[in-house]
């Protein structure tokens, strides 16, 4: 509930700021001229990149299970349709009890690619920023903003590698500390952690690596081809660097609580990272309003197609899933 007010505060707080700054007429007027060719190319780069991640996702789950990569696609979908139609990000959930409903899939496994992917995710993005941040041609009024995220970025990185090399004092710490045997239920803990260490594996495993790390660029890339291509669209001159910085910029945002479908925000972080570029802020809008449209309607339509077509096999409970239950406990409701 608390998520909830947060984020419908965020998305009025966004709005009102878009109202203040926005020409509304200018802005339809641009969505108007917007090049169908790079909008078409734009949901292209979309479908690649979506695929990329359904490629991943499937070397993230145990090899030995019987999943395969289309009906993945296809809870991936529905995952992305529910997150834009309902509150509280109630797609993971839908996510996580579909998927650990497969053969030979477990609660763990789910739990632990999704985690996997948002490191991957959050590196890849990360990289991305720092080798095209020198490049981006940003006045020197906006240049501390860039310092500042430099800085954090650094600082995210020593701890990181700080964590590393406490790891394994922290796992000691860990086993001597073992509250799991005084918790009801603790033995399916034990499998659920054990099916989430060997989820977590699979990222460091010597056969999968490559093909991870490679995958997950190639859906990022995608994605920042998007961006480019939607600038293209809207006659907006600016290099693929900024593009970069979008992507990076507005998925940042979507971390934030938010209406469904990250209405508002998605729109403030897009509007605003175009602004320093010298891009009006009637036409960076026009933007925002289209790559939002790109990103969360062709899948949304995917999501509500597939829900339908299989509404037998992939059914859900979403009384279950609003009172947060277990796969287990959605399946019985």
């Amino acid at each position: 509930m608390r998520r909830f007010v947060i984020g419908s505060f965020l998305t009025a707080a966004c709005v009102a700021l878009m109202v203040r700054l926005i020409d509304w007429s200018a802005t339809t007027d641009t969505l108007k001229s917007a090049d169908p060719t790079f909008i078409a190319l734009a949901v292209s780069c979309l479908l690649v990149s979506l695929a990329a991640k359904t490629a991943r996702w499937r070397l993230l789950l145990p090899a030995g299970s019987q999943v395969t990569t289309p009906r993945l696609f296809r809870i991936l979908h529905i995952s992305f349709l529910l997150n834009n139609v309902l509150p509280a990000r109630l797609g993971d959930v839908a996510r996580i009890a579909m998927t650990s409903r497969q053969p030979g899939v477990r609660f763990g496994h789910v739990l632990s690619s999704m985690l996997t992917e948002r490191v991957t995710d959050s590196v890849t993005l990360l990289a991305g920023f720092v080798l095209v941040s020198p490049f981006l041609p940003i006045p020197d009024a906006y240049l501390p903003w860039l310092h500042a995220a430099w800085f954090i970025i650094g600082g995210l990185f020593v701890a990181t590698v700080t964590v590393a090399l406490l790891r394994g004092h922290l796992l000691r710490l860990g086993g001597r500390i073992n509250v799991v045997d005084h918790v009801p239920g603790h033995a399916r803990l034990r499998e659920e952690a054990s099916s989430f260490r060997e989820g977590w594996r699979q990222l460091f495993s010597r056969e999968h690596v490559f093909r991870i790390w490679g995958w997950s660029w190639t859906a990022w890339l995608g994605a920042f081809a998007i961006n480019y291509m939607l600038m293209k669209a809207l006659q907006i001159d600016a290099p693929m660097t900024v593009a970069v910085l979008l992507t990076c910029t507005t998925n940042l945002a979507m971390l934030l609580p938010s209406s469904p479908g990250y209405l508002g925000v998605f729109h403030a972080a897009a509007t605003l990272s175009l602004l320093p570029f010298g891009v009006g802020a009637s036409r960076a809008f026009s933007f925002a309003i289209l790559a939002h449209l790109v990103n969360v309607l062709p899948v949304s339509l995917l999501g509500a197609a597939f829900l339908l077509y299989g509404r037998e096999s992939l059914s859900l409970s979403l009384k279950g899933l609003r009172a947060g239950a277990t796969p287990d406990d959605a399946a019985e409701a």
